[in-house]
Formats: structure tokens, C-alpha cells, sequence
């Protein structure tokens, strides 16, 4: 079963030109976003006045030398708690599956993640974090420990606005990563506002929502928890950091240089 592209697209498209449409799914109004959280069917996202999405550093760096610097930043699913070794993490799987997928370009990824951390703190060593990589990419997990943790939806949604206006002005592409799905999880109200209110920020400030929830749903619904979540049953395992590293691979540019995307994506069974 192939998953829906609920995924990023690298926008590396010729500058001066037209933008590229992002996907419907990462567009849909938050009652959408609500209604997918919760497992209701829902009405698809119109595509009618859809917002349109673009990296523009990133590909503007790349087809100027082929190579680009991305900062991961996040906490325990970036630092790769639940992997059996650091070259299983999702921010070193994605590095590998992009230079495979792009040939000739080289990808320097930078995992930067602290266990337990909350939106806030991600949010105030990002400028110190941003001046030592100097990356053409951000790409924010974010989320998961705010909604276990009850911090209010307004303080959550106050930062990641914040945040993001800043990393706009530095002229710097952002992609989030929403949380991950659990049955566990999912139980808890908050844990689903928090989803949503991800979702209704990324849309917002126009930026790409890699909808890890929604992946992780549908790995769930074929394969049940353990086949993506480590023993602790909340932090990933070596098949989660695969799934969420090539769906984020999946979805490849248009354009002269275009290759194809990735084999692996497809869940093994």
C-alpha cells in the first residue's frame, strides 16, 4: 500500500518563475487537520486558492553549487533516542537518501536535538544554533514533548509564530515536523490540539508541515505500534526513522535536473 504524499515538496524550481502548488493535504484548514487526528474521514482540502510553497534558498543554493547545509533541530526524534545507532537516525538516513536521490549534490545535515525538550527551548538556541551552522534549511520537530507536557496552546502557538518570523527574516527555508501518532497518545486532548495548532501555524506562516502524525497513523493502522515505535512506546525505532527520513525524501523537484524519488519509502513487511 502506498501512503498519501502528505509529505514536503523541494520546491528547486528556476528563479525568476513560477511557485510550485504545495500538496492539498499540507494546506487543509485546521478542521481538517482535527478531523484527520482524530481518525474521522473528512472532506479533502479544496485546491482552489491553495497557498504556494517554495524553498527558495535551498534551491537556489543547490543549482548554483549543488551542495547545501540543512540544521535539524528538535528534540529526541532529532537526537535519535530509539535508534540503534546514530546512522539510524532520521536526520542521517535523509541526508543519505537525498544525495542518492539528487545525484551529483551534497547534503550536509546537522542533527541538533535535546531529548525532553519543549518548543521554547528549541526556540531560544535557534539564533545561536542558526550562527554556527549558517544552513539553508531549517527543519523544526516540534511539538511532542509541549503536548505531553500540557504547555498551553497559546504559549505554543506564540513561539513557533515567533520563531518562524524570525527564521523568515533571515531569509532562511523552514520545514516542521509535526508529532508522532500513538494510540496512547491520542487519548489525551491536549495531545491533539497540539497537532492542530502545528498544522494552523505552518499554514499560516506559509511553510512546509512534513505530517509525521499522519504517516505514523497509517504505519499504525497496517502494522500496529511496534512496527515504528521502540519499547518505550513513545520514542521511534530504526523503521519509524526510515519512514519519516524517505517521506521526506519522497517528493523530489521539477525541472531539467529532476531524478527519481527514492524506492525505499514503502514500509517493509
Amino acid at each position: 500500500m502506498r501512503f498519501p504524499v502528505i509529505t514536503l515538496a523541494i520546491a528547486l524550481l528556476a528563479l525568476p518563475g513560477p511557485s510550485l502548488a504545495a500538496d492539498a493535504d499540507l494546506l487543509a484548514a485546521p478542521k481538517l487537520a482535527a478531523a484527520n487526528a482524530l481518525g474521522r474521514d473528512a472532506a479533502p482540502a479544496q485546491a482552489t486558492g491553495a497557498l504556494r510553497l517554495q524553498l527558495l534558498r535551498l534551491g537556489r543554493v543547490l543549482r548554483g553549487t549543488r551542495s547545501a547545509k540543512v540544521l535539524a533541530i528538535g528534540s529526541s526524534s532529532t537526537a535519535g533516542v530509539g535508534a540503534s545507532s546514530p546512522s539510524r537516525s532520521y536526520p542521517a538516513r535523509l541526508e543519505a537518501d537525498l544525495e542518492n536521490a539528487l545525484n551529483g549534490t551534497d547534503f550536509d545535515i546537522i542533527g541538533h536535538g535535546l531529548s525532553g525538550e519543549v518548543a521554547q527551548g528549541a526556540a531560544d538556541r535557534m539564533q545561536r544554533e542558526v550562527e554556527e551552522v549558517k544552513p539553508d534549511l531549517v527543519i523544526w520537530q516540534v511539538g511532542t514533548n509541549d503536548a505531553l507536557r500540557h504547555v498551553a496552546i497559546d504559549s505554543f502557538k506564540s513561539c513557533l509564530k515567533k520563531t518562524l518570523a524570525w527564521l523568515k527574516e533571515q531569509q532562511i527555508d523552514v520545514i516542521l515536523i509535526n508529532p508522532q501518532y500513538g494510540e496512547a497518545l491520542i487519548k489525551d486532548s491536549h495531545y491533539v490540539q497540539v497537532v492542530n495548532a502545528t498544522a494552523e501555524i505552518a499554514r499560516e506562516a506559509q511553510v512546509l508541515l512534513v505530517d509525521r502524525f499522519q504517516l505514523m497513523r497509517k504505519l499504525q493502522g497496517e502494522h500496529g505500534d511496534r512496527y515504528y515505535l521502540s519499547a518505550d512506546n513513545l520514542h521511534m525505532n530504526d523503521e519509524g526513522y526510515r519512514c519519516l527520513a524517505e517521506q521526506l525524501a519522497a517528493r523530489l523537484p521539477d525541472g531539467p535536473a529532476r531524478v527519481p524519488a527514492p524506492r525505499r519509502w514503502l514500509p517493509r513487511t
